[in-house]
């Protein structure tokens, strides 16, 4: 006979399970990753009898989560992304502001450098205006450093961040590995219901662990999640996690690279990073902070380059020849700590108008060496010496093995070491070292005209130079200058087809000239060195004309068109970062609609839930009281 009892007893259990159900629901309603959970009715096994079967109840089957995997993946994923570009455009907008502030701008800087040179030139003989040129030229040095400094900076703190994402990535892994060892455990117990609680929390993590590196994950029969990173490097498998870790950049040791904890990552490349907090932080790394920091290193390059040698061909108000404006820089070459040879590279900037804004490396092969722009890859290869983009690197010293390998980047560091070299405004030179003169008596209009002075190893001059106009100069009817002192020899001029200009160059003691004219037989020009010097400004007016000039990146930008083109980069990247941030947020807020609207919970189903199942146990008390009822009943009718 059936228990009438018993089965409202077990109705009562179940419903009140179902009721428990409901309120973890209810409760949950806003808890992060928390999916909705349903139970599910049976029917019990019905009892026969000769005229057919009697139902015995019903029971709980389970109690499931309401889950969709490839959602869950979605907003994983999407979070990786979102995180990613929500880091790269918090950084970016910094070096943004940085180098875009009119009031810091170092454009500002250089225009008031150069308009102190056009005010030196403007009063040669002068100290005040040579002394708001040493003024001007400190604060383009400040302004360079200041740059500079603030970029170490945030480069000190992607260092800082990239430890405590990896910190956190590490903790999330081993409490995804024990969360795996709890679930199998429940799943392996006999227990047929998944445990829930304990999959939304191992969800949870999971999507934490996204927003700091993309993840792929595998989920075992067992129940246990394998989360894998980067090209497929396994980050849990079961209960057991491996620990990522930070390690020094092989070639920079103020660059954090990501490895495997225990593993030494010789290429310092962070392969194991893709997506989520820590791609952007590399990403902001190579694609901002380091080009930023070359770009304006290359520009202090190129001015203390360019201006000293032009300054250092001209004479001061002592009458010496001018030094150094601002200290030179030197090139280091950082060798790979794996290096097991002893060759110690040399590297020399000669040209720097050729230079680019890169890393170059140095790789010997085991036969020789291959010297490579790694912006583009373009490289020449050999025993050395090397020459490519104006720099020529000596290999001579020590022994090379195979797979030896150096970087260095000419510019980075030169920012940091920008220094005026001279703090006396009287060791301005201003004046050129050599100076023309036409002698009175000369009949004809000719005119010596564009002396400047190509290198100042040979000055000052041995002896005074003279120009003398000859009509056979080089034969009956050829004319041409007979040049007495410096080089000799003789000058090929001919008036009747070369009197708009003629260039001349004395290569051997490095001065460049122009005649122009008509000169009569007997004219000439003496060229000697500058022995009144005070109110010349020949050399300063030259210095102030590199202004203008295109003296960077090979021949193609002046200083300021190249801060202009470094700024200007800075800003696209930086808003191509946020168009892309406003992309993945709108993509990640889609994905939690979807996920919620499938797995998430229902206040008002909830309460229709609640209703349903208070009227269900009310019936089904009242049917425990009439069992009880009949039961008594049937005991007093046989007392």
């Amino acid at each position: 006979m059936v228990d009438i009892l018993k089965m409202g007893s077990n109705s009562l259990q179940s419903l009140q399970q179902a009721l428990s159900t409901t309120g973890h629901n209810i409760a949950n309603v806003n808890t992060e990753g928390f999916s909705r959970q349903s139970i599910h009715f049976g029917t019990n096994n019905p009892q026969s009898f000769g005229f057919g079967f009697i139902g015995q109840g019903s029971a709980v089957l389970s109690v499931e989560r309401s889950y969709n995997q490839f959602l869950t993946s979605q907003v994983q994923s999407f979070a990786a992304g979102q995180s990613r570009y929500e880091t790269f455009v918090e950084f970016s907008s910094r070096v943004d502001n940085i180098l875009s502030g009119s009031e810091n701008s170092l454009n500002t800087s250089l225009q008031k450098f150069f308009s102190a040179i056009g005010d030196v030139s403007a009063n040669p003989s002068t100290l005040p205006e040579r002394q708001v040129l040493i003024g001007e030229a400190n604060n383009l040095v400040d302004r360079q450093q200041n740059f500079n400094q603030l970029l170490q900076e945030l480069n000190q703190e992607v260092n800082s961040d990239l430890r405590v994402s990896v910190a956190e990535i590490n903790s999330l892994a081993d409490s995804i590995a024990v969360l795996n060892k709890q679930i199998t455990s429940a799943t392996s117990s006999g227990n047929s219901s998944p445990p829930n609680d304990l999959l939304d929390q191992r969800d949870r993590l999971v999507k934490q662990l996204s927003q700091n590196v993309s993840v792929t994950t595998n989920e075992q029969d067992d129940g246990a999640l394998n989360v894998f990173i980067g090209k497929g490097q396994a980050l849990v498998v079961g209960s057991q996690s491996t620990h990522l870790q930070t390690q020094t950049n092989p070639y920079d040791s103020s660059r954090l690279e990501i490895g495997i904890e225990g593993r030494l990552n010789v290429n310092g490349t962070s392969q194991f990073v893709s997506g989520g907090k820590l791609q952007g932080l590399l990403d902001f790394r190579s694609r901002v902070l380091l080009p930023a920091q070359t770009q304006l290193g290359l520009i202090t390059l190129g001015l203390s380059e360019t201006v000293n040698a032009q300054h250092q061909i001209g004479m001061d108000l002592n009458g010496d020849l001018g030094g150094n404006l601002f200290l030179p820089n030197k090139i280091e070459v950082a060798g790979n700590i794996g290096n097991a040879g002893s060759t110690v590279p040399s590297a020399t900037l000669n040209d720097v108008k050729n230079l680019r804004a890169s890393d170059y490396s140095l790789v010997y092969d085991g036969s020789q060496w291959s010297f490579t722009r790694l912006s583009d890859n373009t490289n020449v290869s050999g025993a050395g010496p090397l020459l490519l983009d104006g720099v020529s690197v000596d290999l001579s010293s020590g022994i090379p093995t195979a797979g030896d390998s150096f970087i260095f980047n000419p510019a980075r560091t030169a920012a940091a070491n920008f220094s005026l070299a001279i703090s006396d405004p009287r060791k301005i030179a201003a004046a050129s070292p050599v100076i023309s003169n036409t002698p009175i008596s000369n009949t004809g209009i000719a005119l010596l005209s564009e002396l400047t002075v190509d290198a100042s190893n040979t000055l000052p001059l041995a002896g005074t130079i003279s120009l003398t106009f000859n009509a056979n100069a080089l034969g009956a009817g050829i004319p041409g200058f007979d040049v007495v002192g410096g080089p000799g020899g003789t000058l090929a001029y001919d008036p009747a087809l070369e009197s708009a200009g003629k260039s001349f160059n004395f290569s051997g003691i490095g001065l460049s000239f122009t005649l122009s004219d008509v000169p009569e037989p007997g004219d000439s020009f003496v060229i000697s060195s500058n022995a009144g010097a005070a109110g010349d400004n020949r050399n300063v007016l030259a210095i102030g004309e590199l202004q203008f000039q295109s003296l960077l990146n090979g021949g193609k930008d002046s200083y300021q068109e190249f801060y202009g083109s470094m700024v200007a980069q800075v800003g696209v990247t930086h808003r191509q970062g946020n168009d892309s941030l406003s992309v993945e947020t709108s993509l990640l807020q889609q994905a939690q609609d979807y996920r919620d609207s499938a797995s998430g919970v229902n206040l008002d189903e909830e309460a229709a839930n609640l209703l349903r199942y208070q009227q269900a146990y009310q019936a089904s008390a009242q049917l425990v009281k009439i069992a009880d009822e009949l039961f008594q009943t049937l005991i007093n009718s046989i007392r």
